[in-house]
Parts: structure tokens; sequence; C-alpha cells
């Protein structure tokens, strides 16, 4: 997130977008001309946020490529040194809209006015519909009270949208639209809170597992999961993003309690061959295969565009030119190809990399180490920095991409060596040795084996992966003082303070 010296306005787009007739909004904001103005949203994917700043006096204006109605949330912030205020909109803009929006910091209710053509779709009682919280019912150990809950704010909806459309007359569009976002919101907000809730009550969850799907599949009975006729609308949209996310998780426990039918039914192979498929690519090519059986048409090439941004996120580039070119031959006109090609053809200009003479793998790759004096040893006289990461590790390969370079280049020629030790590895020494060339991680590297990962976690105090830790001179070593995500500042104060010793 970057600070601003301006006013600034962020439009979030939440729907598809393509070259078509504008909608246009204005804007005008009182009382928030000083300080600085900032918001961060995540977005549709590869829309990005649009900042937008606004003049001296409070107003900008923007203009939206539209080919149909769409939803656009609208966050807007003001920050000063005493306090900060901000509100999110909901806008339903149409091709052709020509909004005029007022508002002020200084009035409770934001003082929000919208006129305009259009205007009967965008006033207040729906634009400032809140996102309701499920906290509170976090390791709940039944689903009764969250399903109240999400039942009361559903209804809650359904009457705001009631009396808007008695009072503001609304198009067919929003009133069709809008109600196809409030019948997804209870599977969204449910579907999105189970899948959290299961991982914090583990073992309550198996024991009332019945409760819970039958919780889920009542909800999933009222709508279908596969509906390109909403993919306009948020909550649809947030349900397929979660749902790709949530199936994989998912299907991660199914290899692991049920081997046979999870590699029968999901690679059409018995244990052996489908474990081998499985392991080489545990997240990219197991999301295909879930929207390729879920889903079709622009639900489908929708879910295509998430599954490249997570890849790209999460720096994950295995199978990513492949999955794009089924894609392409699928969907030979989405305008996701033009946004992801430049992306996919950087994956295949770095996956042509080779192994160079600076990436140094220990005797046996390291497998015959069992303890971090072993690894000491190794390094002896050396002053080391050393990563504990692996490559199925999300955290770990978006370090690895955003600071590996910088540090290497900032440590040039000043006596500091590099230790990569990958752990809990299952996909292969190819596999690994790929994206080491990939990253272009030139040091040391291992694949430990078990013994190796438990002993220097916990000889380090170690909680998770990523882990930097650094060897010095002396053999006496110290935990990174910055955790993910890493403050490079920090990282090379310690290591310049270590050097010098």
């Amino acid at each position: 997130m970057k600070n601003l010296t301006a006013s600034t306005i962020l439009f979030l787009l939440i729907t598809s977008h393509c070259i078509a007739q504008n909608a246009t909004l204005r804007v005008s904001l009182g009382h928030c001309s000083a300080g600085h103005y900032f918001a961060y949203i995540r977005s549709h994917p590869k829309d990005g946020a649009i900042e937008v700043p606004l003049t001296e006096g409070g107003n900008a204006g923007y203009n939206f490529a539209a080919t149909s109605p769409e939803f656009i949330s609208v966050y807007f912030s003001a920050t000063n040194e005493r306090n900060s205020k901000n509100f999110r909109y909901t806008f339903y803009l149409s091709p052709g809209d020509d909004l005029s929006f007022t508002g002020d910091f200084d009035k409770p209710d934001f003082g929000i006015k919208v006129t305009g053509k259009g205007s009967n779709n965008n006033q207040p009682l729906i634009g400032l519909i809140k996102r309701i919280e499920l906290d509170g019912f976090y390791g709940d150990t039944l689903p009764r009270k969250v399903l109240n809950a999400i039942g009361a704010y559903k209804r809650s909806e359904e009457n705001i949208l009631s009396s808007y459309i008695n009072t503001y007359n609304p198009s067919e569009s929003f009133a069709r639209d809008w109600r196809m976002n409030i019948n997804y919101l209870s599977i969204d907000r449910f579907f999105d809170f189970e899948t959290e809730n299961h991982f914090r009550i583990q073992d309550a969850y198996k024991r009332n597992y019945d409760q819970w799907k039958k919780a889920t599949d009542s909800l999933f009975s009222t709508a279908k999961l596969n509906n390109d006729s909403a993919l306009t609308t948020p909550h649809y949209m947030s349900l397929l993003y979660m749902f790709l996310i949530r199936e994989k998780e998912r299907l991660w426990s199914e290899a692991y309690d049920h081997p046979q039918a999870f590699y029968r039914e999901w690679y059409s192979a018995d244990t052996s061959a489908g474990k081998k498929l499985y392991k080489a690519d545990v997240s990219n090519l197991l999301q295909e295969k879930i929207i390729n059986k879920y889903f079709s048409g622009r639900s489908a090439e929708y879910l295509y565009a998430v599954l490249f941004e997570q890849t790209e996120l999460e720096s994950n580039p295995i199978n990513v030119p492949e999955i794009f070119g089924h894609f392409k031959s699928k969907y030979p006109n989405s305008p996701y190809i033009k946004e992801f090609t430049s992306y996919v053809e950087n994956i295949i200009s770095r996956q042509n990399r080779p192994i160079n003479e600076r990436m140094v793998f220990m005797a046996d790759n390291g497998i015959k180490l069992n303890t971090l004096e072993d690894v000491l040893a190794a390094v002896k006289g050396k002053t080391v920095l050393v990563d504990m990461w692996g490559t199925w590790c999300g955290p770990c390969r978006e370090e690895i991409e955003k600071n590996t370079m910088a540090i290497h280049e900032h440590f040039k020629n000043k006596g500091l060596y590099y230790l990569y030790v990958a752990n809990h590895e299952s996909g292969g020494v190819d596999n690994w040795k790929k994206l080491i060339a990939y990253f272009n991680l030139e040091g040391m590297h291992i694949m430990a084996n078990r013994k190796l990962t438990d002993d220097i976690m916990d000889k380090v105090k170690g909680t998770g992966f990523p882990t930097m830790f650094i060897i010095k001179k002396d053999g006496t070593f110290e935990q990174s003082k910055t955790a993910y995500p890493i403050k490079r500042d920090i990282l090379y104060k310690q290591l310049e303070d270590d050097l010098a010793e």
C-alpha cells in the first residue's frame, strides 16, 4: 500500500471488463483535502485497483468501460494525524450512466447524495449495505448459531431491497442482479466461514461432520454452483474464488485419508501411478481438474483467470504454461489471454534457465545430513544466511521472488554465503532443481530428510516455513530478527553486524 500526498479514491472493479460504452462517475467530497488518503482492495483477476486523485477541492471523475450492468465497489478513506474515516459504497453501473456522487466526511452518515442518469440504481439505501462479520462465531462446534446469523442478515438485505425497489423504481436488471446477489449471500458467507472454522475445531468438526455437511448441502441446493448468469454478482464471484481454494484443500485431505478413492476419481489411476501424478503438482493441475469437473462457460473462464492470478501471487510456475495452453484452446477469444500472456512468457523464459556452477548441491543432495551440527560442519568458517523453504510452500516462494535477488545484490562481494534447505519435499529431485534454476538460487542446496528438518527447526526455534537463520563464522547461529513477510532493512542490518564480527 502506498501513501498518497493528495486525497484519493480507490475504485475496485468487481466484474470483467472490455471495450464498451462508458459509465461516468463524478465525485465531490467535503472535508477531505488535508492529510493523506489511501486504500487497498483486492480485485477481480487482473483488473487491479484504480486510484483516482482528488483535486484540492475534493473533486474527481472517472469513466468506466462497460458492456453490461455491473457492480463496482468504491472505497473512500480520509486519514490525517488525528483520525481516520472511511466508508465503502457499492455502485450498480450500466453503460451510458452519468452519475454525480457527493459526500462529506464530517457528517455522521457522510451526507451522501447521488444524482444523474442511473441514480435510481445507486441511492445510499442500497449502496451502503455492510458486509456481515462472523468472527464471533469462530470456534463454534455446531453450525446453528452462524446459520441463524447469516439467515437474519439475508432477510435484512431482502427487506432493504424490497424497500429500495418500492422507493426508487430501479431498472429491471438492478432488481434481478441484486436478488441474485442476495441469493448467493448465504452460500458464500457460510461456505467461507465453514471451511475456515473447520481448521480451528478439527476434532469437534470430525465428531459433528454430518451436521456441518447437512448445512452446507442445504445451502448449495438453493442455487447452482455453475451459473454464468450470476457472474456479475459479488457474492457469486466470491463463492467461486473461495470454492476453488477450499476444494483444493479438501482434496489434500482426501488424498491423505482416502488415497485409493482419491486417485481413482481425480487421476483415473491406481494408488501408485496416481500418487506420482499428484505429488508432481499438488496445486495448479489439481485446481484445473476442479474447474473442469464443476464448471463450464464463463464461470470456468473466470476461474482459470483466478488460477493464473493465484499462481502469479504465489510465485508458483509449475505447469502454468501447459494450463495456459489448455485455456487458450477452450477460450480463444477470452480477454484474459492478452492479460496473462506476458506473465506466461516470462515463466517460459525462466524455466529455460539451466543449473549453473554457482548452484552447489551438497553430496547426495544433503539427504544424509541429520542434524544442525552436520550443517554447521559443512559451512565451517563462513557467514551463511540459511533459508528453510519448500517448493510446495507459497509464502516461501513469495519471499524468494521478492527478496532473493535484492539480498544477493546488496551483499555482492561482501563475503556472505547462502544455504537453501528444502523441507518436506515430495515432488522429487527434478522438480526441486527446476525451481532452484527458475528462481536463480545461487548458493548451497540441501534437500533435507525429516530428521534434519525437525532438528534444525527445534534448535533455531522455527515455527513454520519460511524460516531464516544466520550461521556465523565461529559456528554459532541465530534466527533472523525479521520473519515472514521479511523486512529487508532489518535483515540487512543483522547480516552486516554478523559479517563485521
